[in-house]
Protein backbone atom coordinates (compact mmCIF):
# COMPACT_ATOMS: atom_id res chain seq x y z
CA UNK A 1 0.00 0.00 0.00
CA UNK A 2 3.04 2.55 1.11
CA UNK A 3 4.55 1.33 -1.79
CA UNK A 4 1.40 2.27 -4.39
CA UNK A 5 1.38 5.77 -3.12
CA UNK A 6 5.09 6.39 -3.68
CA UNK A 7 4.98 5.42 -6.89
CA UNK A 8 1.84 7.42 -7.40
CA UNK A 9 3.53 10.23 -6.06
CA UNK A 10 6.80 10.00 -8.30
CA UNK A 11 4.89 9.33 -11.25
CA UNK A 12 2.78 12.48 -10.86
CA UNK A 13 6.18 14.30 -10.42
CA UNK A 14 7.97 12.35 -12.85
CA UNK A 15 4.60 13.68 -15.21
CA UNK A 16 5.01 17.24 -14.16
CA UNK A 17 9.18 17.16 -14.84
CA UNK A 18 8.58 15.73 -18.05
CA UNK A 19 6.70 18.46 -19.09
CA UNK A 20 8.40 21.29 -17.14
CA UNK A 21 8.02 24.22 -19.94
CA UNK A 22 4.29 23.42 -19.94
CA UNK A 23 3.76 22.98 -16.98
CA UNK A 24 5.47 26.26 -15.64
CA UNK A 25 3.48 28.18 -18.34
CA UNK A 26 0.14 26.98 -16.33
CA UNK A 27 1.91 27.48 -12.86
CA UNK A 28 2.80 31.09 -13.83
CA UNK A 29 -0.69 31.83 -14.58
CA UNK A 30 -2.35 30.55 -11.86
CA UNK A 31 0.14 32.69 -10.09
CA UNK A 32 -0.63 35.77 -11.72
CA UNK A 33 -4.50 35.15 -11.43
CA UNK A 34 -4.15 34.31 -7.70
CA UNK A 35 -1.99 37.11 -7.08
CA UNK A 36 -4.31 39.54 -8.97
CA UNK A 37 -7.23 37.94 -6.91
CA UNK A 38 -5.34 38.30 -3.31
CA UNK A 39 -4.82 41.93 -3.99
CA UNK A 40 -7.71 42.82 -5.09
CA UNK A 41 -9.40 41.04 -2.02
CA UNK A 42 -7.14 42.50 0.45
CA UNK A 43 -8.03 45.94 -1.35
CA UNK A 44 -11.69 45.21 -0.86
CA UNK A 45 -11.87 44.18 2.59
CA UNK A 46 -10.22 47.57 3.48
CA UNK A 47 -11.17 49.95 0.89
CA UNK A 48 -14.35 51.29 3.35
CA UNK A 49 -11.60 52.88 5.61
CA UNK A 50 -9.26 54.07 2.67
CA UNK A 51 -12.20 55.97 1.29
CA UNK A 52 -13.48 56.73 3.95
CA UNK A 53 -10.31 58.53 5.54
CA UNK A 54 -9.24 59.83 2.12
CA UNK A 55 -12.82 61.45 1.60
CA UNK A 56 -12.67 62.64 5.48
CA UNK A 57 -9.52 64.69 4.35
CA UNK A 58 -11.51 66.84 2.23
CA UNK A 59 -13.05 68.45 5.17
CA UNK A 60 -16.09 68.65 7.59
CA UNK A 61 -19.01 66.06 7.04
CA UNK A 62 -21.48 67.32 9.83
CA UNK A 63 -22.22 70.98 10.53
CA UNK A 64 -23.64 72.01 13.91
CA UNK A 65 -25.96 74.91 14.57
CA UNK A 66 -28.41 76.64 16.92
CA UNK A 67 -32.00 74.96 16.75
CA UNK A 68 -33.41 78.70 17.81
CA UNK A 69 -31.79 81.09 14.84
CA UNK A 70 -33.19 84.10 16.94
CA UNK A 71 -30.77 83.47 20.02
CA UNK A 72 -27.58 82.00 17.38
CA UNK A 73 -25.35 81.04 19.91
CA UNK A 74 -24.01 77.28 20.53
CA UNK A 75 -23.07 76.56 24.71
CA UNK A 76 -19.55 76.27 24.15
CA UNK A 77 -19.32 73.55 27.38
CA UNK A 78 -22.46 71.77 26.22
CA UNK A 79 -21.06 70.88 22.64
CA UNK A 80 -18.44 70.00 24.29
CA UNK A 81 -20.00 67.13 26.38
CA UNK A 82 -22.23 66.01 23.34
CA UNK A 83 -19.38 65.73 21.43
CA UNK A 84 -17.49 63.70 23.97
CA UNK A 85 -20.04 60.76 23.19
CA UNK A 86 -19.13 60.38 19.62
CA UNK A 87 -17.91 57.42 18.86
CA UNK A 88 -16.15 58.22 15.36
CA UNK A 89 -15.49 61.76 15.83
CA UNK A 90 -12.20 62.04 13.99
CA UNK A 91 -11.87 66.20 14.17
CA UNK A 92 -14.16 69.00 14.97
CA UNK A 93 -13.63 73.28 15.25
CA UNK A 94 -16.02 75.68 16.50
CA UNK A 95 -16.11 79.20 15.54
CA UNK A 96 -17.65 82.66 16.46
CA UNK A 97 -18.44 85.43 14.01
CA UNK A 98 -18.71 89.37 14.83
CA UNK A 99 -17.84 92.49 13.63
CA UNK A 100 -15.30 95.13 14.49
CA UNK A 101 -13.23 97.78 13.13
CA UNK A 102 -10.00 97.06 12.14
CA UNK A 103 -9.00 101.24 11.76
CA UNK A 104 -9.67 101.71 8.21
CA UNK A 105 -12.86 99.84 7.91
CA UNK A 106 -15.45 97.13 9.38
CA UNK A 107 -14.53 93.65 9.10
CA UNK A 108 -15.73 90.36 10.12
CA UNK A 109 -14.24 88.84 12.59
CA UNK A 110 -13.69 84.55 12.79
CA UNK A 111 -13.10 82.80 16.09
CA UNK A 112 -11.73 79.42 15.74
CA UNK A 113 -9.65 76.76 17.24
CA UNK A 114 -6.58 76.76 15.62
CA UNK A 115 -5.49 73.83 16.66
CA UNK A 116 -7.76 71.82 14.70
CA UNK A 117 -8.07 74.69 11.76
CA UNK A 118 -6.32 72.85 9.49
CA UNK A 119 -8.30 69.19 9.90
CA UNK A 120 -11.19 70.76 9.29
CA UNK A 121 -10.39 73.05 6.49
CA UNK A 122 -7.51 71.29 4.81
CA UNK A 123 -8.51 73.68 1.27
CA UNK A 124 -7.16 76.61 3.35
CA UNK A 125 -4.38 77.78 1.83
CA UNK A 126 -0.94 80.09 2.41
CA UNK A 127 -0.38 83.03 0.25
CA UNK A 128 2.47 84.13 2.77
CA UNK A 129 3.68 83.62 6.49
CA UNK A 130 2.27 80.71 8.21
CA UNK A 131 -0.24 78.95 10.17
CA UNK A 132 -0.77 79.86 13.90
CA UNK A 133 -0.69 76.73 16.16
CA UNK A 134 -2.34 78.68 18.86
CA UNK A 135 -2.20 81.72 21.64
CA UNK A 136 -3.93 84.63 21.50
CA UNK A 137 -1.94 87.54 20.07
CA UNK A 138 -1.31 85.94 16.47
CA UNK A 139 -4.33 85.71 13.41
CA UNK A 140 -4.32 84.88 10.06
CA UNK A 141 -6.38 87.08 7.01
CA UNK A 142 -8.02 86.33 4.47
CA UNK A 143 -6.42 87.38 0.75
CA UNK A 144 -9.30 89.88 -0.23
CA UNK A 145 -9.30 91.53 3.39
CA UNK A 146 -5.71 92.02 3.13
CA UNK A 147 -5.70 93.68 0.08
CA UNK A 148 -8.31 96.25 1.11
CA UNK A 149 -7.22 97.41 4.24
CA UNK A 150 -3.62 96.96 3.09
CA UNK A 151 -2.33 94.51 5.46
CA UNK A 152 0.25 91.92 5.04
CA UNK A 153 2.60 88.99 6.96
CA UNK A 154 4.12 90.89 10.32
CA UNK A 155 2.07 93.86 10.52
CA UNK A 156 -0.20 94.55 13.72
CA UNK A 157 -3.71 94.68 13.81
CA UNK A 158 -6.25 96.92 16.08
CA UNK A 159 -9.48 95.51 16.58
CA UNK A 160 -12.06 97.66 17.88
CA UNK A 161 -15.62 96.01 19.08
CA UNK A 162 -17.39 97.32 22.63
CA UNK A 163 -15.18 100.85 23.04
CA UNK A 164 -12.18 98.14 23.83
CA UNK A 165 -8.96 97.65 21.37
CA UNK A 166 -7.12 94.34 20.98
CA UNK A 167 -3.98 93.62 19.07
CA UNK A 168 -3.25 91.27 16.90
CA UNK A 169 0.09 90.32 14.41
CA UNK A 170 -0.86 88.82 11.29
CA UNK A 171 1.26 85.87 10.85
CA UNK A 172 -0.48 84.29 7.77
CA UNK A 173 -2.60 85.42 4.37
CA UNK A 174 -4.79 82.64 3.59
CA UNK A 175 -7.27 82.08 0.35
CA UNK A 176 -9.53 79.25 0.01
CA UNK A 177 -11.78 81.05 -2.74
CA UNK A 178 -14.42 81.49 -0.19
CA UNK A 179 -15.47 83.47 2.62
CA UNK A 180 -12.61 82.97 4.70
CA UNK A 181 -10.96 85.77 2.31
CA UNK A 182 -13.18 88.14 3.59
CA UNK A 183 -12.08 86.98 7.22
CA UNK A 184 -10.10 88.38 10.20
CA UNK A 185 -9.17 84.97 11.52
CA UNK A 186 -8.40 84.85 15.06
CA UNK A 187 -8.46 82.45 18.56
CA UNK A 188 -12.26 81.33 19.52
CA UNK A 189 -10.90 82.26 23.38
CA UNK A 190 -9.92 86.00 21.89
CA UNK A 191 -13.02 86.40 19.71
CA UNK A 192 -15.19 85.33 22.94
CA UNK A 193 -13.02 88.43 24.76
CA UNK A 194 -13.71 91.11 22.32
CA UNK A 195 -17.61 90.37 21.38
CA UNK A 196 -18.34 89.73 25.14
CA UNK A 197 -19.28 85.81 24.02
CA UNK A 198 -17.24 83.70 26.32
CA UNK A 199 -18.68 80.36 26.16
CA UNK A 200 -20.69 80.82 23.31
CA UNK A 201 -19.94 80.00 19.90
CA UNK A 202 -21.82 80.47 16.67
CA UNK A 203 -21.86 77.26 14.97
CA UNK A 204 -19.35 74.55 14.54
CA UNK A 205 -18.50 71.58 12.55
CA UNK A 206 -17.20 68.08 12.68
CA UNK A 207 -15.89 64.85 10.40
CA UNK A 208 -17.74 61.65 11.33
CA UNK A 209 -15.87 58.30 10.40
CA UNK A 210 -18.39 56.45 8.56
CA UNK A 211 -20.31 56.25 5.26
CA UNK A 212 -24.00 58.47 5.17
CA UNK A 213 -26.19 55.62 6.57
CA UNK A 214 -23.73 54.96 9.87
CA UNK A 215 -23.26 58.76 10.44
CA UNK A 216 -26.82 59.43 10.55
CA UNK A 217 -27.70 56.72 13.28
CA UNK A 218 -24.65 58.38 15.33
CA UNK A 219 -26.41 61.48 14.89
CA UNK A 220 -29.87 60.36 15.81
CA UNK A 221 -28.39 58.94 19.01
CA UNK A 222 -27.72 62.55 20.17
CA UNK A 223 -30.69 64.09 22.03
CA UNK A 224 -30.09 68.21 22.90
CA UNK A 225 -33.15 70.73 22.35
CA UNK A 226 -30.81 73.45 21.78
CA UNK A 227 -28.44 72.28 19.20
CA UNK A 228 -28.20 71.06 15.93
CA UNK A 229 -26.94 68.31 13.99
CA UNK A 230 -26.74 67.91 10.11
CA UNK A 231 -24.99 65.92 8.04
CA UNK A 232 -23.57 67.27 4.78
CA UNK A 233 -25.35 65.14 1.99
CA UNK A 234 -22.53 65.85 -0.64
CA UNK A 235 -19.86 64.29 0.76
CA UNK A 236 -21.10 61.30 3.03
CA UNK A 237 -23.26 60.17 -0.16
CA UNK A 238 -20.51 60.75 -2.26
CA UNK A 239 -18.51 58.28 -0.36
CA UNK A 240 -21.28 55.50 -0.69
CA UNK A 241 -21.24 55.95 -4.89
CA UNK A 242 -17.59 56.46 -4.96
CA UNK A 243 -17.24 53.20 -2.75
CA UNK A 244 -19.90 51.20 -4.62
CA UNK A 245 -17.93 52.11 -7.97
CA UNK A 246 -14.81 51.23 -7.12
CA UNK A 247 -15.92 48.04 -5.65
CA UNK A 248 -17.57 47.15 -8.91
CA UNK A 249 -14.22 47.81 -11.54
CA UNK A 250 -12.41 45.81 -9.02
CA UNK A 251 -14.92 43.08 -9.35
CA UNK A 252 -14.69 43.61 -12.93
CA UNK A 253 -10.98 43.42 -13.57
CA UNK A 254 -10.36 40.97 -10.69
CA UNK A 255 -12.86 38.66 -13.08
CA UNK A 256 -11.50 39.40 -16.66
CA UNK A 257 -8.30 38.72 -15.48
CA UNK A 258 -9.03 35.31 -13.96
CA UNK A 259 -10.63 34.55 -17.06
CA UNK A 260 -7.97 34.88 -19.07
CA UNK A 261 -6.30 32.63 -16.57
CA UNK A 262 -8.53 30.06 -16.97
CA UNK A 263 -7.93 30.51 -20.86
CA UNK A 264 -4.08 30.44 -20.37
CA UNK A 265 -4.25 27.14 -18.26
CA UNK A 266 -7.22 25.52 -20.50
CA UNK A 267 -4.56 25.89 -23.92
CA UNK A 268 -1.65 24.69 -22.41
CA UNK A 269 -3.60 22.08 -20.06
CA UNK A 270 -4.42 20.72 -23.68
CA UNK A 271 -1.30 21.17 -25.31
CA UNK A 272 0.18 18.64 -22.70
CA UNK A 273 -2.54 16.52 -22.54
CA UNK A 274 -2.86 15.75 -25.93
CA UNK A 275 0.79 15.38 -26.33
CA UNK A 276 0.21 12.72 -23.81
CA UNK A 277 -2.56 10.89 -25.53
CA UNK A 278 -0.80 7.79 -26.67
CA UNK A 279 1.06 7.74 -23.53
CA UNK A 280 -2.63 7.47 -21.48
CA UNK A 281 -3.29 5.03 -24.05
CA UNK A 282 -0.80 2.94 -23.25
CA UNK A 283 -1.59 3.11 -19.64
CA UNK A 284 -5.32 1.97 -19.86
CA UNK A 285 -4.31 -0.73 -22.03
CA UNK A 286 -2.14 -2.17 -19.26
CA UNK A 287 -5.07 -2.21 -17.04
CA UNK A 288 -5.48 0.86 -15.53
CA UNK A 289 -9.26 2.12 -15.50
CA UNK A 290 -10.65 5.56 -16.37
CA UNK A 291 -10.65 6.57 -12.95
CA UNK A 292 -6.89 5.93 -12.07
CA UNK A 293 -5.90 7.34 -14.73
CA UNK A 294 -8.33 10.72 -14.05
CA UNK A 295 -6.91 10.55 -10.50
CA UNK A 296 -3.21 10.69 -12.07
CA UNK A 297 -3.99 13.78 -14.10
CA UNK A 298 -6.22 15.78 -11.24
CA UNK A 299 -2.90 15.07 -9.38
CA UNK A 300 -0.30 16.73 -11.15
CA UNK A 301 -3.26 19.56 -11.93
CA UNK A 302 -3.65 20.16 -8.64
CA UNK A 303 0.16 20.03 -7.60
CA UNK A 304 0.55 22.82 -10.08
CA UNK A 305 -2.24 24.88 -9.18
CA UNK A 306 -2.57 24.63 -5.35
CA UNK A 307 1.54 25.44 -5.58
CA UNK A 308 0.76 28.82 -8.26
CA UNK A 309 -2.45 29.62 -6.25
CA UNK A 310 -0.98 29.69 -2.44
CA UNK A 311 2.24 31.64 -3.87
CA UNK A 312 0.42 33.85 -6.03
CA UNK A 313 -1.75 34.91 -3.14
CA UNK A 314 1.17 35.73 -0.90
CA UNK A 315 2.70 37.61 -3.72
CA UNK A 316 -0.95 38.97 -4.17
CA UNK A 317 -0.86 40.90 -0.52
CA UNK A 318 2.66 42.18 -1.36
CA UNK A 319 0.79 43.94 -4.45
CA UNK A 320 -1.80 44.95 -1.91
CA UNK A 321 0.73 46.75 0.08
CA UNK A 322 2.05 48.09 -2.66
CA UNK A 323 -1.24 49.53 -4.07
CA UNK A 324 -2.41 50.70 -0.83
CA UNK A 325 0.66 52.90 -0.67
CA UNK A 326 0.66 54.33 -4.05
CA UNK A 327 -3.60 54.86 -3.92
CA UNK A 328 -4.25 56.21 -0.19
CA UNK A 329 -0.48 56.39 1.34
CA UNK A 330 -0.80 53.35 3.64
CA UNK A 331 -0.47 49.93 4.08
CA UNK A 332 -3.03 47.08 3.63
CA UNK A 333 -4.32 45.21 7.25
CA UNK A 334 -3.36 41.51 6.95
CA UNK A 335 -6.43 39.61 6.72
CA UNK A 336 -6.04 35.12 6.03
CA UNK A 337 -9.60 35.20 5.34
CA UNK A 338 -8.49 37.28 1.87
CA UNK A 339 -5.75 35.00 1.15
CA UNK A 340 -7.84 31.80 1.88
CA UNK A 341 -10.47 33.30 -0.36
CA UNK A 342 -7.68 34.08 -3.17
CA UNK A 343 -6.73 30.68 -3.27
CA UNK A 344 -10.47 28.88 -3.52
CA UNK A 345 -11.14 31.16 -6.11
CA UNK A 346 -7.97 30.97 -8.38
CA UNK A 347 -8.27 26.62 -7.77
CA UNK A 348 -12.25 26.96 -8.88
CA UNK A 349 -11.19 28.61 -11.87
CA UNK A 350 -8.64 26.57 -12.80
CA UNK A 351 -10.07 23.23 -11.95
CA UNK A 352 -12.87 24.49 -13.98
CA UNK A 353 -10.37 25.85 -17.08
CA UNK A 354 -9.01 22.18 -16.52
CA UNK A 355 -12.67 20.19 -17.49
CA UNK A 356 -12.37 20.20 -20.97
CA UNK A 357 -8.68 19.09 -21.82
CA UNK A 358 -8.71 15.95 -19.21
CA UNK A 359 -12.51 15.10 -20.25
CA UNK A 360 -11.27 14.91 -24.20
CA UNK A 361 -7.83 13.04 -23.15
CA UNK A 362 -9.68 10.44 -21.08
CA UNK A 363 -12.45 9.94 -23.80
CA UNK A 364 -10.26 8.93 -26.96
CA UNK A 365 -10.16 5.07 -28.25
CA UNK A 366 -7.46 3.79 -27.13
CA UNK A 367 -6.84 1.15 -29.94
CA UNK A 368 -7.15 3.78 -32.55
CA UNK A 369 -4.03 5.45 -30.82
CA UNK A 370 -2.35 2.37 -30.18
CA UNK A 371 -2.42 1.34 -33.80
CA UNK A 372 -1.14 4.82 -35.34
Amino acid sequence: MVENKIFFIKAVLKSILSSKSASLVMFASILFGAAISSAFINLYTDIDKKVSSELNSYGANVVISPVNLENGYINENELDQILSKVKNLKASNKYLFGVANLGVSNAVVMGVEFANLKKIMPYLDLKSGEFVTGGDKFALIGVELAKQIGAKTGDIIEILANNEVHKVRIKGVVYDGQKEDNLLIISLSLAGEIFGKSGLISYANAIIDGDHKSILDELNLINSKDIKFEIIGKISKAQGVILDKIKLLMLLIGLTILLITSVGINTTLSSILFSRIKEFALIRSLGASKQSLLKLILSEVFVVCVSGAILGALFGYILAIFLGHIIFFSGVDFSIYSLVLAVIISLVFALGASFYPIKKSLNQNIANLLRE
